[in-house]
């Protein structure tokens, strides 16, 4: 016969409650937290009798202070449950200002037991919880019950608010079939005194046990048993939870136990699963409300918005606000629960605006769930509680990091101690520890805190008047680290200083933003300004440097030193100059730069000066004057022990004589320059000048062997500069290339697929990076490809409101843009609207000496001119544009000129000469025999010899949609 025991039981109207365990209503269990709970304990057991508030603020917060209205809540909690009975009787009445008092009859009454009663097969805890799967949690889930069956104790682990116990109660649900003595849930959250930790287990599974000791009982009971133990929210008493989970299963081979805690319990053969937040979406022009949909935290706040709303259906112009909201919550399931209710009174974008106040915005809980969840302020509050007095003055200074940070940082920051405390905050999950963070050195930690954290730590830190020398003590760590920088940039490879330094860019923002708003931190603010230039630079954030140094140099203080002014404005120069920001304003302040660089006997600011005014005249199609230019920074930079400026020089002179159509005199001097700047410094080690010149180098070399007929060479030469572009992970040197050199050229070639391959890349770059006038190319050369692609059938006139979006057409290298958007136009059928930019771009290029395109332009003119129906005028400027060709040695033009003529001809059923100048020319090509030009050139021919192609003579691989002649 099974032991028997007795324990008490309270009645009063349909309810029965055990105060060991819990209440019930016709059988069924009545969902109750543990402080609501322990308050109707207190109450039933004193029925008919005040209760005072201090009594029952000191039972269910025994260690805490809480704010009174914490009671009240708990008491509306209790009362809304028990209104959920059968009748509609009133229990609690309260009496202000003093407590409350139960007034419903209350029987006693004892009842038996046996001792080998255990719990329900199903915890009711277990029994209510969700019946679909949380959202975004599938996976873990299925990985977490997984885990169960091949270790007995498995602990999730993870911030407040990130949905432990919603996973853990989901997971037991799921598995609980594989145990037949039921799943007991233990609710720790409220527990302060570890030594009541067995007993709270033995009233929950085993209420029949009395004992000083309930543990050898409680381990004897449970030993034959086959059955799951979930223990909630152990991080009051990691200690005693760690003890009994290891005494329990020592004692009892069937148990396995589940465990949510903040931090691991470090028990042994404890299996630690950390929950991470939801996925956020990236930053991203033009998200669409199905690609926002596929990230988990994006479903749970818009499921929480249509809950809250009656219903709601994210719209894509909503996504990116949503998106937003996500990531600024981190994706924490809690935080976004909480940010659905606000958006019925703000919307979704005052939402986006509150959320720098996201404590007093997020406030409105479930009424039925905890009171650490009912706000995301107290979600924090149960964690920072826990923490001991030097871990909160650690994290506290902590927030005055952005993006991260190393263990380098620690002891300058927050104390020689951080080190250690930040391994316990990691613990306590208030911390996160990227192991392998993007961009870093292999094998380094960097630790950050999730905004919620750090907005919240920020507070702490300000309200204690700590956060002026915690953020003094950041903005010198990072000038210290930065100073210390600046000797290697030119002498280590590029991609070792980006690992190293790359990260600390948002540390640097915030230390700027801080010297900048705080009275006396000026000459600080400049000294940072010029130490991140060059981080900013290799990282193509020309934006920053534009924005600092111009605040920089609009401080009222006086410079102490004319140096640094000096510097300052050439720096702003040069970020005006990348922007593209080539007007009068900017011109002038390079010319103050030479003026101040002679002053004070500075060549290196001289030679800045010198290449931004190249760049500016160049842009402007200024082109003799860029070559006067460029020959007076070549006799500057043999003044100047600089190693890359004779390279830069060559390159600067060697691109002016190829616009201006000497071509062979740009080869010689771009040869020379590929030369020098690869003995200056080794791939990939050294960006000078703000680009990398070996690969721009390379990159225009390409081009001129192209136009040389050296088709194969200038190919492989595009292609190895798009790889070393790639390695050294240069923004600006990468969107060089891809919009002066390899869009164009796979254009030139007949690639489209290449083209469209090239013209992704420099879209996505150009838009990450700020680089404004890269990207607006990048737009160009899509929808000139779209309209290739569509024919006939093309949005022309989009492609030309965009190629009027671009901001100055002086640049020699729009040419190809205007090049591309005729013959598109062209194919299209709209001949007259491609004449009129052939003859803009004719008269522009005649004007401005830009030679290199010439013979191409008149060449286009007249395929456009016989497709309208001219026979007369295009065969004259065809032969003009094959004799200037032939005197600039483009080969390459020749040819397509030739195939023109050759086309012309036979339209007109007129032989001439085109035959035999089409033979020597395609002799003369040693190479490039798969591009389109000379695939057309090869079928010609063939017609010419007699041959079976004469039906496809006409048929280029750009033929216009209404038969013209129109060649790629």
């Amino acid at each position: 016969m099974p032991d028997t025991a007795s324990e008490v039981v309270y009645r009063f109207g349909p309810f029965s409650l055990y105060p060991s365990r819990h209440l019930l209503t016709a059988g069924r269990p009545v969902a109750l937290g543990g402080r609501a709970m322990g308050l109707l304990v207190a109450l039933v057991e004193r029925a008919g009798q005040e209760v005072g508030r201090d009594e029952l603020m000191a039972l269910a917060w025994p260690s805490t202070h809480v704010a009174d209205n914490n009671l009240r809540v708990q008491m509306t909690k209790l009362r809304d449950a028990l209104n959920r009975g059968d009748d509609s009787q009133a229990y609690i009445a309260t009496n202000p200002g003093r407590g409350y008092r139960f007034i419903a009859p209350v029987l006693r009454e004892m009842v038996g037991i046996t001792a080998g009663t255990t719990a329900s097969p199903l915890s009711p805890a277990v029994a209510a919880s969700p019946g679909r799967t949380p959202v975004g949690r599938a996976e873990v889930i299925v990985a977490l019950a997984a885990k169960l069956e091949r270790h007995r104790l498995v602990s999730i682990v993870g911030p407040g608010g990130m949905g432990k116990t919603t996973v853990a109660l989901a997971v037991a649900a799921s598995v609980a079939g594989r145990y037949p003595d039921g799943v007991g849930l233990i609710d720790l959250a409220a527990v302060r005194d570890g030594t009541l930790v067995p007993g709270l287990a033995a009233a929950r599974l085993a209420p029949h046990i009395h004992a000083d000791d309930p543990l050898p009982a409680l381990t004897a009971f449970l030993k034959t048993r086959r059955m799951l133990v979930v223990l909630d929210s152990c991080e009051p008493v990691t200690m005693a939870a760690a003890g009994l989970a290891e005494a329990l299963l020592a004692g009892a081979p069937g148990l396995d136990i589940l465990v949510t805690s903040r931090e691991p319990l470090r028990a042994e053969g404890e299996q630690v699963h950390r929950l991470g937040p939801l996925a956020v979406p990236d930053r991203a022009d033009g998200l669409t409300a199905a690609r926002a949909l596929e990230h988990a935290a994006v479903r749970l706040f818009v499921d929480r918005m249509a809950a809250s709303l009656g219903g709601f259906d994210l719209r894509d112009e909503d996504a990116s606000l949503v998106a937003e909201i996500c990531r600024r919550l981190d994706g924490i399931p809690l935080a976004l629960e909480l940010a659905a209710g606000p958006v019925e009174v703000y919307g979704i974008a005052g939402v986006v605006a509150r959320l720098d106040d996201r404590f007093a915005l997020l406030v409105r809980g479930r009424r039925t769930a905890a009171d650490r969840h009912q706000t995301l302020r107290a979600a924090v509050d149960w964690s920072y509680n826990l923490l001991s007095s030097p871990e909160r003055h650690v994290l506290d200074r902590l927030s005055v990091f952005d993006g991260g940070f190393g263990l380098t940082a620690l002891p300058a920051v927050a104390g020689m101690m951080a080190e250690a405390m930040v391994a316990d905050l990691v613990a306590k999950s208030l911390v996160v520890a990227d192991l392998n963070p993007a961009g870093a050195p292999a094998g380094e930690v960097r630790y950050r805190l999730l905004d919620t954290i750090r907005a919240y730590a920020g507070e702490r830190l300000a309200a204690a008047g700590g956060h002026a020398a915690a953020a003094q003590a950041h903005a010198r760590h990072y000038l210290g680290l930065l100073q210390g920088a600046l000797p290697n940039w030119d002498v280590q490879p590029v991609r070792d200083m980006l690992v190293r330094y790359g990260p600390e860019v948002d540390n640097i923002r915030q230390a700027l933003d801080w010297c900048l708003a705080t009275e006396g931190q000026e000459d600080a603010f400049r000294a940072l300004t010029l130490a991140a230039a060059p981080l900013w630079m290799r990282l193509s954030l020309w934006k920053d440097c534009r924005q600092r140094a111009g605040q920089a140099l609009a401080l009222a203080v006086p410079f102490a030193d004319e140096r640094q002014h000096l510097h300052l404005t050439a720096l702003r120069g040069m970020a005006l100059t990348m922007t593209n920001a080539i007007d009068d304003h900017t011109v002038a302040t390079w010319d103050a730069v030479r003026t101040m660089a002679a002053r004070l006997g500075d060549p290196g600011s001289d030679l800045q000066a010198l290449l931004g005014l190249w760049v500016i005249h160049f842009n402007r199609g200024h082109l003799r004057h860029t070559l006067a230019l460029a020959h007076d920074f070549q006799a500057a930079a043999a003044r100047n022990p600089d190693r890359v400026a004779p390279a830069l020089a060559e390159r600067m002179i060697g691109a002016s004589l190829h616009i201006l159509g000497d071509h062979e005199g740009g080869r010689i001097r771009t040869e020379r320059a590929l030369e020098l700047a690869e003995m200056a410094a080794p791939p990939g080690q050294s960006i000078r000048f703000h680009l990398d010149q070996r690969i721009l180098a390379q990159s225009t070399l390409a081009g001129i062997l192209w136009l040389q007929g050296a088709v194969d060479h200038g190919q492989d030469h595009l292609r190895q500069s798009l790889q070393a572009a790639d390695v050294l992970g240069h923004a600006a040197t990468t969107c060089t290339v891809l919009g002066q050199s390899a869009c164009a050229m796979a254009l030139l070639t007949g690639d489209l697929t290449a083209a469209q391959r090239y013209c992704r890349l420099l879209l996505s770059l150009a838009e990450r990076h700020g680089l404004q006038l890269w990207h607006q190319w990048g737009l160009c050369f899509d929808l000139i490809l779209k309209v290739k692609i569509a024919g006939a059938h093309a949005d022309t006139d989009a492609m030309l409101r965009r190629l009027a979006d671009i901001p100055d057409l002086s640049h020699p290298r729009y040419m190809a843009l205007v090049r591309e958007s005729a013959l598109a136009l062209g194919r299209a059928g709209d001949p007259t609207t491609a004449l009129g930019l052939i003859d803009t771009a004719f008269e522009r290029s005649r004007r401005n000496e830009e030679g290199w395109c010439l013979p191409e332009l008149m060449r286009l003119r007249g395929e456009l001119l016989f497709q309208r129906g001219d026979g007369v005028e295009p065969e004259a400027l065809y032969r003009r544009a094959l004799a200037l060709a032939a005197e600039q040695g483009a080969l390459s033009w020749q040819l397509r000129a030739v195939v023109s003529l050759a086309r012309l001809q036979i339209r007109l059923d007129r032989v001439g000469d085109a035959p035999a100048l089409l033979a020597d020319l395609y002799a003369r090509f040693s190479e490039g025999r798969d591009t389109s030009d000379l695939k057309a050139a090869e079928t010609l021919l063939l017609h010419f010899s007699g041959g079976r192609a004469s039906g496809r003579v006409l048929d280029g691989p750009a033929r216009s949609a209404e038969g013209g002649l129109l060649t790629a």
